[in-house]
Formats: C-alpha cells, structure tokens, sequence
C-alpha cells in the first residue's frame, strides 16, 4: 500500500512557500551564474592581455636586435625568475630557450591560443609544490620560420573561480533547503490552526454548538477567520436555540386562545335549543380562530423577511409620503384611544428599500405605542435625518417603557413583559420590526422616550435609521 504524505504537505501553505523557495533558488543561481561567467571571462581576459603585452614586448626585442635579441630577452626572464612560461623554437622544431620542457601536446586555436596542464617543481615552500599547474599561453610565429611561446600561470586564478562556483552551487542547495525546512515550520503552523478550526466544525456537526475556533491575536487571515467563523457559529446557535424554543413558546402563547376556543364551543354543544349562545359561540370561536391566523401570519412573515424575499423589489423613494399617511392613519385612531398624537416629517429624503414593508414596520410600532401607553398621554411620530445623513423613523410615547436590561429580549418571537401578559397580543410585533430593519440593514434602535407626561412613566422611543442611498450604492 503506497504511504500517504503527511498531512502539512498536502497544504497550500507548504507548496506555496516550497515554489517561492525554488524560484528564489532559480534566481539566485541565476545571477551568481551570471557573477561566475562575468568573473571567469574576465579573468581570461586579463590573462590573455598580459600575454598579448609579452608578446609584443617580444616583437619589439626582435625588431631592435633579431632572433638572438629575443633569445637573448627570454634568458634573462627565465633566470630572473619571471611568472611568464618561454619556449623559443627554430624552424626544425629545436628548443632554443624556455623554462619548459618542451611545447604542450595539445591543439591551439586558430589564433594560437591553448589551455594545457604542465609541471612545476617544487620551490622553497613545499605548500606551494604541486606536480601538475593549469596555464594559458599562445603560440606565434616570429621572424623566418622561428616559433616563439608565452604562457601564464592561471593555476591561482581557476582554483579561485572554482571556489566560487562551489560557492554558488552550495548556497543554491541551502536555499532549497532552507526554503523546504521554513515550509515545513510554516506549513505545520498553519495546518494545526485550520486543524483546530476544522475540528471546532466537525464538533459543531456533532451537535457541539458551544465550540469555538481559537485566536492568537496576530490579527492575520486566519485569525480573521477564526473570528468570521465564531461569529457565524454565535449566530447559529442563536438561531438554533430560538428554533429549539419556538415550540415552547407557540404552545404558551397559543394554548390560551385554542383553550377558549374549545370551552366556546364545548358550551355552545351544550346549550340545548340556545340559539343566540350558540351564535355568540361560533362568533367568539371564529375571533379566535382569527387571532391564531394573524399569530401564523405573523409568523410567516418574519421568516420570509429573514429569507430576503422582498429584497427584488426594493427602490429608491422619499419616505415623507409615506409617514404622512400612516401619521393620517392613526391620529384618529389615538383621538380614539385618548391619545394625543403629533407628526413631524422632514422632506427630501431617500431610502432604498420596500414601501409595504417600511409602512409594517411603522403600523407596528405605532400598534406598540398605542397599546401601551394609557388613555391621556402622547404619541409622536416622526421621519428626520440625522448628523451623518442617514433616514430616521421613529415613535416615542409616554407609556411605562421598557427597562434597560430587557431591550434585547424584546425583538426576540413570542417574548412578553410581565407586565404586558394582561394586554392581548402574541409578542411577535417588534420581531416584525427587527426583521424588517434587517433586510433593510437598518438599525433598530429602543431608548427612554421624552419622560413622564402628568405622571407616567418614562416612555418608549422606537426608532429605525435607515442607511443613506449613497452608502448602499
């Protein structure tokens, strides 16, 4: 059975760092080539210049004195200890002078030029001795069929280009390792944090919804994503747990009315030849019937705002119209109720978003205040803009309120005050509401009204700002 590779080797992050580590390699390999060819090059360059100046100093000797003048030249380098190599040859191929033994058996150039190996003996430091030396030298013709040799000692110089290309070749090879040891390092790193996060997932397909990704604090991409993650599971088993209570709390609040609905009707069977008590029973039953379907519907609509059903049919409008027809809506329902009831309405304005749905979401809020707030206080609906030019639409009353610690609960389904069980109702309202704010990417703001009017209480301030047409584009 063929071995897998361990698990940091099949990441992203490990091949990615081992391809820049190969470039990285390419590159630099590239451009010390580039240093070592330079450097080689010029080296035989300079070699081939100063050969080239010996002889010309030769031809010069020759001209001046003939075949004996260069003769002459060569004796005195030899046994002045020059660096050059001399080999003066007649026509018949006789050694005249040199301090080699005779010319390399190997084939020049067209112009004359060879790289041979030759034998030095040994000087006075025996470090120095080495049986065979490379060297460059050049064969010309001088005079009448005479030869004359100049070679350069370039033993120094290939030995320090071979060190260099070592060097190349060495540091080449540490770049790849070093390249594959920091993959390694990297790679492990981050596959035992997407490890840890993916653990957290399958802890959490496990039914472990409390389980949440760790963050370091770095602020990188996988801290961020760390964080995304959590959040997204906050969200869900928020969700969750309202799935997991939305039985409970459908049973609770809809138990009373079905109850009534049953003793209705059970006393309508029993009222023998009654017929306006049974005709009063079958009205009440049919209310009630009437309130479980407005709970359904309700219901219903919370979860296709929440779905973004109508968000194909948002637009762009000014809200002032609107606000004024419900404000004409329900200032005779307050003159009614023994509210007072003010509007105030700003023009110019624009939101994008859903008429129908904006025009719920203050039918609610205004159902709220009413409701709430006893017979003699007020009732104020309102549209401004605000500093940073957002859309506001609000409803503050002077009822009791809602007390700080229980804000949050409230936009929850089926969540009621104690002190609003008396009042009928399902607590689905301002669920309604924070649904619509959302698909509206809204902000759903509850804070204390204006304060007591003639002795009552602080009062409730609804208000949905609106993101300005320009922050939406």
């Amino acid at each position: 059975m063929t071995r897998r590779l361990p698990s940091f080797v099949r990441t992203t992050a490990f091949r990615l760092t081992l391809l820049s580590a190969g470039l990285f390699a390419l590159s630099s390999f590239l451009i010390l080539a580039f240093v070592y060819a330079a450097s080689a090059g010029a080296a035989i360059n300079r070699t081939d210049a100063v050969i080239n100046d010996e002889l010309a100093a030769l031809g010069r000797r020759y001209d001046e004195a003939g075949i004996d003048g260069v003769n002459r030249y060569i004796l005195q380098r030899t046994v002045g200890g020059s660096d050059f190599l001399y080999l003066l040859v007649n026509e018949n191929g006789r050694l005249l002078s040199g301090n080699l033994n005779g010319l390399p058996e190997v084939d020049a150039s067209s112009e004359g030029w060879l790289d041979f190996v030759y034998g030095r003996a040994p000087t006075g430091d025996e470090s120095d001795a080495q049986d065979e030396r490379r060297a460059r030298a050049r064969l010309v013709q001088i005079g009448s069929g005479h030869a004359v040799f100049v070679g350069v000692d370039v033993e120094d110089e290939n030995r320090l280009i071979g060190r260099m290309l070592r060097a190349i070749l060495i540091a080449s090879a540490l770049v790849i390792a070093l390249g594959i040891a920091s993959g390694v390092v990297v790679s492990r790193r981050f596959s035992r944090r997407l490890d840890h996060i993916n653990s957290v997932a399958r802890s959490v397909r496990g039914g472990k919804l409390a389980s949440r990704a760790r963050q370091n604090g770095s602020g990188d991409e996988l801290d961020e994503l760390s964080g995304n993650f959590n959040d997204m599971l906050d969200r869900l088993e928020e969700m969750v747990h309202r799935m997991r209570n939305v039985g409970d709390s459908i049973a609770h609040d809809l138990r009373s009315p079905l109850t009534r609905m049953r003793n209705r009707m059970e006393a309508a069977l029993r009222a023998d030849g009654d017929r306006a008590s049974r005709q009063a029973a079958l009205e009440q039953a049919l209310n009630d019937s009437d309130e479980l379907l407005g709970v359904f519907n309700a219901i219903l609509s919370i979860s296709r705002i929440e779905a973004g059903e109508r968000r194909d049919s948002f637009e762009v409008f000014d809200p002032a119209q609107i606000v004024e027809d419900m404000g004409e809506l329900y200032e005779p329902v307050c003159e009614d109720s023994g509210h007072a009831f003010g509007l105030e309405s700003a023009s110019g304005l624009r939101l994008r978003g859903d008429k129908s749905l904006v025009s719920q979401a203050m039918a609610n809020m205004l159902d709220n205040a009413v409701k709430y707030t006893p017979a003699g206080g007020a009732v104020q609906l309102r549209l401004r803009r605000c500093s940073d030019g957002r859309a506001e639409i609000s409803v503050t009353d002077t009822g009791p309120g809602i007390p700080l610690e229980e804000r949050a609960r409230v936009t929850q389904r089926f969540v009621r005050l104690e002190k609003s069980r008396n009042q009928p109702g399902s607590g689905l309202g301002l669920s309604l509401v924070k649904a619509i704010a959302d698909v509206h990417r809204a902000e759903l703001v509850l804070d204390e009204g204006a304060g007591g009017l003639d002795g009552m209480g602080p009062g409730l301030r609804i208000a949905l700002v609106f993101p300005s047409v320009e922050d939406r584009a």
